[in-house]
């Protein structure tokens, strides 16, 4: 029997999976549902010694003759400081040694509660990897335990051999009634010697492959593009790009424009069999719409340093190779798409409604997308001039960056006057009034004529007054949102090579765009004046128009399906009448 502990059955099944089969024990109470079940499995292969400090040596030594990794296991608090010489002695040399400490409940600790000490991290500077994993309470606890645990068992080996921790909470002891345990998802690694072939076979059993392009740019970019297009071509997928992953074409889809107006129905309905990520970090929020889904399809990522990233929580594998590399050899197949798949995806998008809109930062941030040149630099600093901007194609190609990283107000406009700095384009900035205060002493010595800043100056942060409202917090302005009075006219004076232009209208915004948006012999830079609260319920006004356009052609399927053809013509007259 195994022990009903959950996070200590997902470390086994793990265990297994990864093939690490020797465990070196030390008596203890904390890891006795550890202890108590491996040595009734005949997979593992089990050591006694009661010194932590000589078991943790005994290891090393089989690791190192076998070379292979090794558990120790023992309880907690001071017994897990015993292992710090042969921790350190393994580090030194490159050997597999697996530290499994049990540990006390967070939230008793140091509280009356005996037997404990500060066991995160102590071995800090001597193990490659150290995870500690929290009780299973709910879902949530279950995928970041899956996570942590296979993050650090992929880490012994990587780039190098060595020693790593799992440090593994345990505010109850459970009992031994389990038979079986059920077999958790093993995340795997794929660097040295791909099997091609047989990356190919699995690739031609998925009916339904999505692709999320994430933030990238470099000079093969021209080439990743022609492979993934070829990658289309024979198997069934769609391409997920926002500006940022700097691989636009006919073919890939904008999925931002959706994001925040697809109902869980839709998204069921054209889930993927296979998520394949590569890039940095994918800006379209519709990347939280999959997340969960685990249990429908799985997900592969591409990386160059082989990091996991888990992000839709589905993770199988890692191609630790460059995407250029893993779609230029998976595209031998003797296969076509039927492009069913693509033609879902493209068809919700391309019925995205653009209803009539007043004066505010989209309309404003729309028209400067529209008219940007061909080979611009563009840099959108933070939420709507992200956002809005991503709900517009660039009419010519251009090159496009963003700090979505840590998506925050601070440094896009240094940012910006950075990646200005070297180029020969125009280059151009899309910032909110907050964010350009914030960074504002950055403009203070710009000299180069290509430069051009679009402030969208609405006196406060209009994100605040999308999440929560006047109505919800009616001082909203005076702390949250960081209402204001102030003009970058004012501020631009301090600026003497800088030419300012202002627009407080869209007539004014074309007409003064027909300037900024070409050469000229200065740096330049255009304030567009709006209102926050109205930018906020025209950009929730945009989402609940295409809601209510799902929900109105999901009613009109339901009253053809109920009444018929016939039945539908007559229920309109009806109802016209009325």
């Amino acid at each position: 029997m195994y022990t009903s502990v959950k996070s200590v059955q997902i470390l086994i099944s793990l265990l297994k999976q990864h093939n690490i089969k020797h465990f070196v024990n030390s008596p203890g109470t904390r890891n006795t549902p550890l202890v108590h079940s491996i040595e009734n499995d005949p997979f593992f292969k089990c050591y006694s010694i009661v010194d932590e400090r000589s078991a943790a040596y005994f290891a090393l030594g089989i690791s190192e003759a076998l070379d292979v990794p090794v558990c120790v296991t023992c309880t907690a608090a001071t017994a897990t400081c015993n292992y710090m010489p042969a921790i350190k002695e393994a580090y030194e040399r490159n050997i597999q040694l697996v530290a499994l400490t049990a540990d006390r409940d967070l939230y008793t600790m140091f509280n009356m509660q005996d037997q404990s000490i500060n066991q995160v991290d102590m071995y800090n500077g001597y193990v490659k990897y150290s995870a500690t994993i929290p009780a299973v309470s709910n879902d949530e606890d279950a995928w970041y335990v899956n996570r942590k645990i296979n993050e650090a068992l992929l880490e012994i080996n990587h780039h190098g051999k060595g020693p790593i921790q799992i440090n593994y909470r345990m505010p109850e002891l459970g009992g031994f009634y389990v038979k079986e345990i059920p077999k958790e998802r093993k995340i795997q690694r794929l660097d040295n010697n791909i099997n091609w072939k047989e990356v190919e076979r699995k690739l031609s059993n998925k009916k339904r492959i999505l692709i999320f392009a994430g933030s990238s740019y470099s000079e093969n970019h021209e080439k990743l593009k022609k492979y993934i297009k070829q990658f289309n071509q024979k198997y069934n997928s769609v391409v997920f790009i926002d500006h940022y992953s700097n691989i636009t074409d006919e073919e890939f889809l904008y999925s931002t424009i959706v994001s925040e107006s697809i109902t869980k129905e839709e998204i069921n309905k054209m889930l993927p069999d296979l998520i394949i990520s590569f890039g940095n970090i994918i800006y379209s929020p519709i990347k939280f719409q999959f997340n969960g889904r685990k249990q429908n399809f799985e997900h592969w990522h591409i990386a160059e340093d082989g990091i996991v990233n888990d992000g839709f929580r589905a993770l199988s594998t890692i191609f630790e190779c460059n995407p250029l590399e893993f779609f230029e050899n998976t595209i031998n197949v003797n296969s076509t798409s039927n492009m069913e798949f693509y033609k879902m995806w493209k068809d919700k998008i391309d019925s995205t409604k653009y209803p009539e809109m007043k004066f505010t930062n989209f309309t404003a941030i729309r028209d400067l997308v529209n008219r940007i040149p061909q080979n611009s630099v563009v840099h959108a600093s933070v939420l709507d001039s992200i956002r809005i901007s991503n709900y517009y194609k660039f009419n010519k190609p251009v090159i496009s960056f963003a700090n979505i990283g840590a998506d925050g107000i601070d440094g896009a406009l240094s940012t910006f006057l950075g990646q200005a700095e070297n180029t020969q384009e125009l280059a151009f900035l899309i910032i909110g009034d907050l964010s350009y205060l914030y960074d504002m002493n950055a403009t203070l010595n710009i000299k180069n004529k290509n430069i051009r800043i679009a402030v969208i100056n609405n006196f406060a942060g209009a994100e605040f007054h999308k999440n929560f409202g006047l109505k919800m917090i009616p001082s909203l302005n005076v702390h949250i949102a960081a209402g204001h009075n102030t003009k970058i006219s004012a501020c631009s004076k301090m600026m003497e090579n800088l030419e300012y232009l202002s627009a407080s209208n869209e007539e004014e915004v074309q007409e003064k765009l027909e300037k900024f948006t070409k050469p000229n012999n200065k740096p330049m830079i255009l304030e567009i004046f709006t209102d926050a609260y109205t930018d906020a319920e025209n950009l929730k006004n945009f989402w609940e128009v295409n809601k209510k356009l799902t929900f109105k052609g999901k009613t009109k399927k339901v009253i053809k399906k109920i009444v018929g053809e016939k039945g539908k013509a007559t229920l309109k007259k009806f109802l016209k009448r009325g």
